[in-house]
């Protein structure tokens, strides 16, 4: 088989044929490759709705060269061993989430700090701008993995029985947590009791009053009936999901420059799109969680909640050495 496959860009019109006069043609060769993306979320899910069109668009802008076939719903690994797979070049692609790469990247528990990051805008600027670029680069070089873009999905929030807006409310609330270290933290700090339970078992925990509350997003909260438990709504946004196709660095180099820029300009394009999904649907089942009646609330104190993770940011910083970047992030979410 053929390494390169020619694509036509450009041709003259047809009119210069007939009268006969010379035709420029630009060719561009694209690499000819099928690769393999595995991630954990459902088909229906917005997230693989939008690599499937980036599939579909990166086939399309290359004459059918590249071929990207998808395995979602865990069908091919898990998230984790995805990850690792795409680390260790047994895999091609998978679907990226910041949190679970700080594993091996330490630095990217810095864009998942529990209210560090408060707005899309903020995230936008932190994440796509010189501290995003510099975590990317170290991913590349320490770990030969390359990041092609991150979208946003969702922050995460509040549902409980009693109603929150300021950190003396969070005092003893019984919460169900993920048993992640950064969760955990989190809710202790608030001064919660966090309760590590699956999420399968967090809508009967909760019904049952083993927990008052649950943290998520709000789709879930509608979708999933946890509102009707506990009408209490608290925005907190306490932590920003970050997700994104990540590629084997010796893939990715076995990859013409053409083929390489296809790739992203047709993943940023997706992206974009689907950031806004995500923003427009929180709106969205914001308004369906207020028209079935449920008090939505924020923390009505914002330096409260600086002054209390303050030195935990801190801490976790310097513990990945990461200060400076720490700073770079202080300075965008402090204008």
């Amino acid at each position: 088989m053929m390494k390169h496959v020619k694509k036509l860009l450009a041709l003259s019109l047809s009119a210069a044929l007939a009268a006969g006069m010379a035709v420029t043609v630009w060719a561009e060769e694209y690499t000819e490759v099928t690769m393999q993306l595995s991630h954990h979320n459902a088909a229906d899910q917005p997230i693989h709705i939008a690599l499937e069109k980036w599939a579909n668009m990166v086939n399309e802008k290359t004459g059918g060269a590249v071929t990207i076939d998808l395995y979602p719903a865990a069908s091919l690994y898990n998230s984790g061993d995805a990850q690792d797979a795409v680390i260790m070049g047994t895999l091609d692609m998978c679907l990226g989430d910041t949190s679970l790469l700080s594993a091996d990247q330490p630095e990217y528990a810095l864009l998942s700090l529990p209210f560090l990051i408060e707005s899309y805008e903020a995230a936008d600027a932190i994440v796509n701008g010189e501290v995003g670029a510099a975590i990317d680069q170290k991913l590349e070089a320490d770990n030969g993995v390359v990041a092609l873009g991150w979208t946003w999905n969702g922050f995460r929030n509040i549902c409980s029985t009693k109603p929150i807006s300021s950190v003396a409310d969070c005092k003893g609330l019984k919460l169900r947590s993920p048993g992640a270290d950064i969760y955990l933290d989190t809710f202790n700090t608030l001064g919660m009791s966090p309760n590590v339970i699956s999420w399968s078992e967090a809508y009967t925990a909760m019904q049952s009053g083993i927990v008052e509350g649950v943290e998520s997003g709000l789709e879930a909260f509608y979708t999933q009936g946890f509102y009707t438990l506990g009408e209490n709504i608290c925005l907190s946004r306490h932590m920003l999901s970050i997700i994104g196709p990540v590629i084997n660095a010796d893939k990715w180099n076995s990859l013409n420059e053409a083929t390489q820029q296809v790739m992203k300009e047709s993943w940023a394009e997706c992206a974009a799109e689907l950031n806004q999904k995500v923003i427009d649907s929180e709106d969205g089942y914001r308004q369906k969680l207020e028209e079935e009646g449920c008090n939505i609330t924020e923390f009505e104190n914002r330096q409260e909640i600086v002054d209390l993770f303050t030195e935990y940011w801190m801490k976790s910083a310097e513990g990945m050495g990461a200060g400076e970047l720490l700073d770079q992030i202080f300075e965008i979410v402090n204008e």
